[in-house]
């Protein structure tokens, strides 16, 4: 039997989740998992700091759409079993780089269960990726009215 990892991701304070996935999934499978827990859109690099400090490129992974050269490898190649995280450890998961959503993910525990896909076991707060919908067609300057989309 596999063994799986139950982690909290929060996003400051009152939004967080718990997830549970496999030790032998990977950095890009839970970002993965995080993402879609969050109901942000997967569109935008991403990189986790295993030493919980954002930009230290000795301890980044990066997706692998990102440049290699300073960080320490891929998400996509990096499975959880990798980092023998002990209960209490914390990471930082840092997604759009634009606007740096910073995600610190902590190990609540680990369970014997085997984890084929992520769990979502909880989940407290709603945040949305864009802002508030209703401001979205004044923030990117659309009109309907406008023939070429742009307020002149």
């Amino acid at each position: 039997m596999s063994q799986s990892i139950v982690l909290s991701v929060s996003l400051g304070t009152g939004y967080y989740r718990h997830i549970q996935l496999g030790v032998e999934n990977t950095l890009e499978d839970l970002s993965t998992a995080i993402l879609k827990s969050f109901q942000f859109d997967n569109d935008h690099l991403h990189s986790f700091f295993m030493n919980n400090r954002a930009w230290d490129s000795s301890m980044e992974y990066v997706c692998s759409l990102c440049d290699l050269s300073m960080a320490r490898g891929y998400s996509s190649e990096a499975k959880l079993s990798r980092f023998r995280l002990k209960k209490g450890a914390k990471f930082l998961y840092l997604f759009d780089y634009g606007d740096e959503w910073r995600f610190t993910i902590k190990v609540l525990r680990y369970t014997e269960e085997q984890t084929d896909m992520p769990i979502v076991l909880r989940s407290v707060g709603e945040v949305s990726q864009y802002g508030d919908d209703d401001d979205d067609d004044d923030y990117f300057g659309y009109y309907e009215d406008d023939e070429d989309g742009y307020d002149d």
